[in-house]
């Protein structure tokens, strides 16, 4: 079965137009910094990045990519290749899915991924034949007819018929050679039956001849071949042989296991790609050249090739390189986070922090180094340390008086601080009463972060005295009483009341505190363990996300929805239970469901409009009504060029109404309607503008006073169309009362706000 889009429409529909993207669009914010294959054709160079697809560009040295965004079926980008034959691109996922591009348009072959194979599943390497691709994986050799766009036949090579696994595949002359788990075999390439295993021949020429072989490629007439290579633990060295017709086998070079990791031919000679260096060889296996370095930072090569004069490199640590003269290094990339890993996403203003840690289902570490990435519009800068104590970065906090002054939390090591890009301090149990589980050891356990309305950080920490901490804006620190024993503490918020709301993970409910306005005089303070319970005697304790909506009302999220409490400021004065939203059936029975019953909900984010963004761990993202009871849109892979149905963290930027998908397989955005109301009308202004003859979008009408009437009327003062604002934002889709496309002329927007006391006015020209 294959599956065929248009990506040239796909592109199209997501077009930034006049600088900004319109309402509707995605865009992805992927790590193209490293890479894990590549290959040439068609006049650019293609880089897998692990998650898509750089596309680099020579002759214009421009770089663009290939994304969920652009139409591929998935994220997991392990291969890519080009068929000269049929000028197009063959890129292989993870999951053994295929896609093929040729002219813009996408063809899928998920024949592999669906069969069912026993055992191990996975395509090693895709070697290129004329029309045919070959796909050396975990069971033979699938052959793709390129042109027809199908699965033409799997080969097996190896002994009596068992399955084999084949590691790499090289066409020399009219043979094709296969290094496999139980040695090198060969046939002819154009013989019938190599299905069957009786009609290839052991390369006996070899020692050890069925044993694991990684690695193979031509070597002018003859072949150099690697045992094991590509990270096999077969033996406890990497050895590479030349193997010229005739004559035996002869060791060329010998490396610690799992140092070379690809071997690529350019017919006059072999490039070797080992951990830290790349080695270029004549055919008769001497070295003419070694790089260790590009002058600004070391080699790590995954694969290389040559075009004409050019070597261009498939580095694992800095991406796409490139050179000419091999003393001038180029480095082809495109800005964004170094890793697709997402703990937390969040926003001031146009400035953004992720972060990369995560824990695992106990809540212990996964000791990944300590990830954070920031940035602005366009703009990204990684910050990773690798130092032993350094790990999980958890949360961010932005000071809300300084963009440019964060703080991280992290599963072990306490508190970062970083101002102007440069961590400046980390406070943890040696200078700071975040002490650890265990004094002198590395577990001083910091999730949560939030800002109180003095500018008093507020974080939870776990396993220690004092789970609730907070530092002051002059550098002192608050400790409370509270003592939640080895319960884990989790994300918080703060709702209008400055009480402070504290998820406790693994079924133990909420924490809620109250500093009484006093955060540094804890003895007038106070606080309680909730249980989300709703008003059928429900209990929900489950939680996994939290925020407060504009009307200060706590959202959380659970294994059975989300729940929200509306009285918070009655929680230490009465009972309080927990509301579910009820969504009527609409089928005549009068019942009704309660809003994603069934779903987990791992994330909960509130937009301009006071919309609510909820995230699960398996059903995409649902946008709702402010009220929860109007499904406005549910995104999946299915339907949206989201990266994955799970949704670790969501965060919507103000500013621009973006809402940021941190999902299991990295981040996207999707450019929504609603965006943050102003103070005044002093910034209005409406995009795209001119609105050209071929644009099918929405305008976009931004920089409103919250909730404002908008009325559009032509330059004879017609009203052609009126709507409310999404908090700072209104869209227009060009059309009148009568929905017909307006003509060709100047159009006058007219704004105010809901009490009349505050109004704008701009104006666009619109062209059929």
């Amino acid at each position: 079965m294959k599956r065929i889009c248009s990506l040239l429409c796909l592109a199209l529909s997501s077009l930034l137009v006049s600088g900004q993207g319109s309402v509707g669009s995605w865009t992805d914010h992927l790590p193209y910094s490293r890479s894990y294959s590549i290959s040439a054709g068609g006049g650019k160079i293609y880089s897998s990045t692990g998650s898509a697809v750089l596309v680099h560009d020579p002759g214009s040295g421009t770089n663009s990519s290939l994304s969920r965004v652009s139409g591929l079926t998935e994220t997991a980008v392990a291969l890519v290749a080009w068929c000269e034959a049929e000028e197009s691109l063959i890129i292989v996922y993870r999951s053994t899915g295929i896609d093929i591009l040729k002219n813009g348009v996408i063809t899928t072959l998920p024949d592999i991924k669906n069969k069912y194979i026993p055992g191990l599943k996975e395509i090693y390497g895709v070697t290129v034949s004329g029309s045919r691709a070959l796909l050396t994986a975990s069971f033979g050799i699938v052959v793709i007819d390129i042109r027809g766009r199908y699965v033409a036949d799997t080969w097996r090579p190896g002994p009596d018929g068992e399955t084999n696994s084949v590691n790499e595949a090289v066409i020399l002359g009219d043979r094709v050679y296969a290094a496999t788990a139980r040695g090198v075999w060969s046939a002819p390439v154009s013989r019938q039956g190599l299905s069957y295993f009786g009609n290839w021949e052991l390369l006996d020429d070899l020692p050890e001849p069925i044993s694991e072989y990684g690695m193979i490629a031509s070597a002018g007439t003859g072949l150099m071949i690697c045992k094991p290579g590509k990270n096999r633990p077969a033996s406890s060295s990497d050895s590479l042989f030349l193997v010229t017709p005739g004559q035996p086998a002869t060791l060329i070079a010998t490396e610690p296991a799992g140092t070379i990791r690809a071997l690529d031919s350019d017919g006059n000679r072999v490039i070797v790609s080992l951990s830290s260096s790349l080695r270029i060889l004549s055919p008769q296996g001497a070295v003419t050249r070694e790089i260790t370095g590009y002058g600004w930072a070391g080699a790590s090569p995954n694969g290389a090739l040559t075009t004409g004069q050019d070597l261009w490199v498939a580095d694992a640590s800095v991406g796409l390189v490139s050179t000419t003269n091999f003393t001038d290094f180029r480095n082809h990339a495109i800005a964004g986070p170094y890793t697709a890993n997402v703990a937390d996403i969040v926003f001031s203003g146009n400035s953004f922090c992720v972060t990369g840690g995560t824990v695992d289902n106990a809540w212990g570490n996964v000791y990944r180094p300590l990830q954070v990435f920031t940035g602005s519009a366009n703009s990204w800068k990684s910050h990773i340390l690798y130092g032993e104590a350094d790990r999980d970065a958890m949360r961010a906090a932005i000071d809300p008086a300084n963009e440019n002054h964060l703080f991280v939390s992290s599963w072990g090591n306490g508190l970062y601080e970083f101002l102007d890009g440069r961590l400046v301090q980390n406070y943890n149990q040696y200078n700071s009463p975040l002490s650890s589980i265990i004094p002198g050891e590395n577990y001083s356990r910091i999730c949560g972060l939030a800002w109180d309305l003095p500018g008093n950080l507020w974080m939870t920490q776990t396993g220690v005295q004092g789970n609730l901490k907070a530092l002051t804006p002059d550098g002192n620190w608050i400790i409370t009483e509270v003592n939640l024993n080895m319960d884990v503490a989790g994300d918080m918020a703060i709702d209008r009341n400055q009480y402070i709301w504290v998820i406790l993970p693994r079924g133990n409910g909420l924490l809620v505190y109250d500093p009484a306005g006093t955060p540094s005089n804890t003895s007038d303070d106070r606080f309680i363990r909730l249980q989300v319970q709703d008003a059928d005697g429900q209990i929900m304790n489950n939680l996994f996300s939290i925020a407060v909506d504009l009307d200060g009302n706590i959202w959380v999220g659970t294994d059975m929805g989300p729940a929200v409490f509306y009285n918070t400021g009655k929680v230490f004065s009465s009972e309080i239970r927990a509301s579910r939203i009820k969504i009527p059936r609409n089928d005549g029975s009068g019942l009704a469901d309660y809003l994603l019953g069934t779903e987990t909900v791992t994330a909960v984010a509130v937009d301009g409009a006071n919309r609510k963004w909820f995230g699960t761990l398996s059903a995409g993202a649902f946008l709702m009504s402010d009220d929860g009871r109007k499904e406005l849109a549910h995104f999946t892979t299915t339907n949206s060029p989201l990266l994955s149905d799970n949704i670790v963290r969501i965060a919507v930027n103000g500013v621009t109404g973006d809402v940021w998908f941190g999902t299991s397989e990295g981040i996207i955005s999707y450019r929504g309607e609603a965006t943050s109301g102003k103070k005044d009308f002093s910034g209005i202004y409406a995009f795209p503008n001119p609105v050209r003859e071929d644009f099918n979008g929405v305008v976009t009408i931004t920089g409103l006073v919250g909730n404002s009437s908008v009325k559009i009327t032509d330059v004879s003062g017609n009203l052609v169309y009126e709507t409310k604002s999404l908090g700072g934002q209104a869209v227009w889709d060009l059309r009148n009362y009568r929905s017909q496309r307006v003509a060709t002329g100047v159009y006058l927007v007219f704004c105010a706000n809901e009490d009349g006391t505050l109004a704008g006015v701009t104006k666009m020209l619109v062209i059929r």
